[in-house]
């Protein structure tokens, strides 16, 4: 991938290495032979708007040999199958939320600890929520409040979720699963359902980034701040007793999904938090 300003070269990218490519530049354009590369390498596209959200997704019309069975299986997917899988990504979400504050000493981590073992399938009393107005003033000020439309700390935010969630996609893509049917998430507006929904026990992996980004003084999304978060989806990983990258969690995480859509009896490996020397690693680049 040959990256250019006018008629300038910047710099060459080797596409063996591309997991996704995020355009959030409003005068960015592609060529329709790198269009092409991409779709032919499984790399998803993804066009996003001033607030880093995705408004345009280019993905494969084909990216796995069994497709369309994997299609079917996860369209006819029973309900008490999802509510389990939700329960698990909202368990391990408040969970890693739990052990974030944990490294803090915030007083706050217990109750996200005891609320971590109270969702139930599907989460009928939205522990998730209940979680969310905890964590967030406790790791950033009281002052705080999540909104993705905000500059500071919402724009790392905001990036960073935009970085697993472009990795998230290619693994679901990858797995043979469509990204648009959600386990939760159902919003006829949103083509990504699924991808919001398996990215969430990652999440707290980003907000440790942050939050150290934080402690170094970086609340404005530079370009360093952004190479920062965009390493975060080569942090190690367990994936069954070995370590890997992020993005090879997510896509053996997205595979077992599909097998249990199909009826397999799989069990589901959490991400986890980084450790503290890998952290530390990845913030040294800023």
């Amino acid at each position: 991938m040959i990256v250019s300003d006018k008629d300038a070269e910047i710099g060459q990218v080797d596409l063996d290495g591309v997991l996704a490519i995020i355009l959030t530049s409003r005068g960015a354009s592609l060529t329709s032979s790198l269009i092409s590369e991409a779709g032919d390498r499984n790399i998803p596209v993804m066009i996003c708007n001033e607030r880093f959200q995705p408004v345009s997704v280019i993905t494969p019309l084909v990216h796995h040999n069994n497709q369309h069975a994997r299609y079917e299986a996860q369209a006819i997917a029973k309900k008490g199958v999802k509510n389990r899988i939700w329960r698990w990504i909202i368990a391990n979400k408040i969970k890693n939320q739990f052990e974030l504050l944990n490294l803090y000493n915030s007083g706050s981590s217990e109750r996200l600890k005891r609320l971590s073992t109270e969702v139930k399938p599907g989460d009928p009393n939205n522990i998730e929520a209940q979680a969310a107005q905890i964590y967030w003033p406790a790791l950033f000020g009281n002052d705080f409040r999540r909104d993705r439309h905000s500059d500071g700390i919402n724009s790392l935010l905001n990036y960073g979720y935009t970085i697993i969630r472009s990795s998230m996609l290619r693994a679901i893509l990858a797995s043979g699963l469509h990204p648009t049917f959600g386990v939760f998430h159902k919003n006829k507006k949103n083509a990504l359902c699924l991808v919001d929904d398996l990215m969430e026990p990652y999440r707290p992996i980003v907000d440790q980034i942050v939050k150290k980004l934080q402690q170094r003084g970086i609340i404005t999304l530079t370009v360093e701040a952004k190479r920062c978060l965009a390493a975060v989806v080569a942090a190690d990983q367990t994936v069954i007793g070995s370590v890997s990258p992020m993005f090879r969690h997510m896509q053996q995480m997205t595979y077992d999904i599909s097998e249990l859509y199909q009826g397999q009896k799989i069990k589901l490996n959490p991400p986890q938090l980084l450790s503290e020397l890998e952290v530390s690693a990845i913030v040294s680049q800023c």
